[in-house]
Parts: structure tokens; C-alpha cells; sequence
């Protein structure tokens, strides 16, 4: 029977996978004011560490864990799908896909973007588990789900979204020699699902890997948060949020941990709430990067015990909050 070996949630954002350089350049690049907190040179150089041994910690937990396969939530922000149709929750179930290992582009936010060649040291190709992924996709639709499948990418040039490749990168060592069940969740655009909605489709997708019966050991990864609004000019890094979050992660709470997420409000009047909707106008949830936290409530539903944090780290250059966090399963 299959076993899940490993659970992992983390953060996605390109300053995991940039050099310090950019960080500073990035900040410095931001609008100033009073209210802003702004880490000097010395300071984010000491959080761009925190955020290589976190991601260290979280290689060596995945390694340990022996996988045949992972399981990866993440979002899709246009590269797969637009606004003519967004699905809720998609399965991929096709064969080998291919994607950007790490950042798409050269440059930095706010400027000029440069596409990276497709060539082996930016591009790769990711194998996948059909069999397993149509497995999944049943036991949803069984537990009253009716999620979109993908036989393949619609948008196959830009490849799989950064939310799959660029932690699967880190975990593996940048090898992508684990294969991949990609499911996307929609994180970004109103309407959204609830967390609740979330979390029972994590139930769901936990029941239908342990009914599996190949003898195989099962990774799942939530990629994505904390808490981040990009490109709003008034954006900030909502830290209790964030510690609410990881006390659920602890607490081994994932209901808790959704209902927080679902009736969570804002106490100040900000623009940047407004990038919830991502464009739609509609009304949801929580959305915008923030939104991505959807993945970390799932992945704590997989769980359903008392995880570890293994760092938090608040980058205000960005602004986002890193998280990285794994539950043992064995």
C-alpha cells in the first residue's frame, strides 16, 4: 500500500532563489515612507541564510522521507490558465511535463523582465505518476469533488508554474528526479475556495494515496505564503497572521487553522486589499499571494498532527513572509 513518508509546506517566492544583490537592489527600488520597515545590507544578508538552511532542513527531511513520488499543491498565476476559464482545483494526470527550474526571467520587480532560454540549465523536464494522479482525481470526485483534469499543459512554452518547480527544485537538489502529481488550486483569483473546501480536498486526496496499492512512499509539498500582496504600493507583511498560521502548524489544528483563514478580516483600511479579487472584481476570499496559504492548510489536512516550523522569516525588500515547515509521518 502506498504511505505518505512526508509533508512539507514552504514559501515559493523568487527572493528564495535570488542572490543577495537582488535583494538589496529590490528594496531599494521600493517606494519609501515612515510606516515601511526597511532591513539594512547586514540584516538581509543574515534572513537570505535563515532561508538557504531553512530550505537545507527541508531537503534533508525530504531525502529522508525516501519518496517515489510527490504530491505538490500549488497555484497557477496565468501560466496555465487565464480568466476566460479558472478552475477551482485541477489534476494533472498527463505524462511528462516541462517548466523553468527556477525564475522565468532575468531582472527585477518593477523593471524591465527578460524570458530565460529554454536551455538545460533553466529548463527541464519533470516526470509524472498517471495512474496515481487519475487515482486522486476518482477518490475527489468520490468524496463529491468535481475538480478539471489536464492531460497536458495548455500553455506548454511557459511550462508548469513556478509554484511546482521552483520548491521541487529545491528539494531534490535541482535534479527533478522524483516524479510529480501536480494539483493546482486556485489561490489568486475571486472567486477562491474556502480553506474548509480546501482541507476536505486534502482529506479526500490523503484517503485515495493510502488506497493506493503499489508499495510506494508518498511526499506531499503546499507551496506558497505567507503572507505577501505583490505589486501593490502600500503592501506590508501581516505577522500575526502569520504566527496564527504556524501556531495552528504546531497545534497540529488544520481545522482551526481554516476557519482562521476563512473568517480572518482586515483591521485597516490598505489599498492592497483591494489585489484580493486578482483582478476579477468578485467577491472571495483571501487571495493574492496570501491566498497561497489555501496549500499550507492542505497540506496540514494531510498531516492531521502536530507539525514542525522550521524558520519564519520576514522579508520586508519584498514584502513577504518565508515560511517553512514539515509534519513526520512515520
Amino acid at each position: 500500500m502506498a504511505r505518505i513518508t512526508t509533508v512539507i509546506a514552504c514559501s515559493h517566492s523568487p527572493f528564495l532563489f535570488q542572490p543577495i544583490d537582488w535583494w538589496n537592489a529590490t528594496r531599494d527600488a521600493r517606494p519609501k515612507s515612515a510606516e515601511k520597515i526597511v532591513d539594512d545590507d547586514a540584516e538581509n544578508a543574515r534572513k537570505h541564510d535563515r532561508t538557504d538552511a531553512a530550505f537545507d532542513k527541508l531537503r534533508d527531511v525530504f531525502r529522508a522521507a525516501k519518496p517515489d513520488v510527490m504530491i505538490v499543491f500549488g497555484d497557477d498565476q496565468k501560466e496555465q490558465f487565464d480568466l476566460r476559464n479558472f478552475p477551482a482545483l485541477a489534476v494533472y494526470v498527463g505524462g511528462t511535463f516541462s517548466g523553468y527550474k527556477e525564475l522565468s526571467y532575468i531582472g527585477v520587480p518593477g523593471g524591465q523582465r527578460v524570458l530565460k532560454p529554454k536551455s538545460p540549465e533553466h529548463w527541464t523536464d519533470v516526470a509524472t505518476k498517471p495512474e496515481l494522479a487519475k487515482a486522486l482525481l476518482d477518490g475527489l470526485m468520490s468524496s463529491g469533488f468535481d475538480p478539471a483534469f489536464m492531460m497536458g499543459l495548455p500553455h506548454e512554452d511557459h511550462g508548469m508554474g513556478h509554484a511546482f518547480m521552483r520548491p521541487a527544485g529545491k528539494v531534490t537538489q535541482g535534479r527533478f528526479d522524483v516524479p510529480m502529481v501536480p494539483i493546482l488550486v486556485n489561490c489568486y483569483y475571486a472567486p477562491q475556495p474556502s480553506a474548509r473546501r480546501c482541507l476536505a480536498a486534502a482529506r479526500a486526496i490523503r484517503k485515495a494515496v493510502e488506497a493506493w496499492p503499489e508499495d510506494i512512499n508518498v511526499a506531499v509539498l503546499g507551496s506558497g505564503g505567507l503572507w505577501h500582496i505583490p505589486g501593490t504600493p502600500d503592501a506590508y507583511i501581516d505577522e500575526d497572521f502569520d504566527q496564527a498560521i504556524l501556531g495552528y502548524v504546531r497545534a497540529g489544528d488544520a481545522d482551526g487553522m481554516a476557519t482562521y483563514f476563512d473568517t480572518w478580516k482586515p483591521r485597516q483600511n490598505l489599498k492592497c486589499y483591494e489585489a484580493f479579487s486578482g483582478g476579477t472584481g468578485m467577491a472571495g476570499g483571501i487571495g493574492s499571494g496570501t491566498g497561497e496559504t489555501r496549500t499550507w492548510i492542505m497540506a496540514a489536512g494531510v498531516a492531521d498532527r502536530p507539525g514542525m516550523v522550521v524558520d519564519y522569516v520576514p522579508v520586508y525588500a519584498s514584502p513577504c513572509g518565508m515560511g517553512f515547515a514539515y509534519w513526520e509521518m512515520t
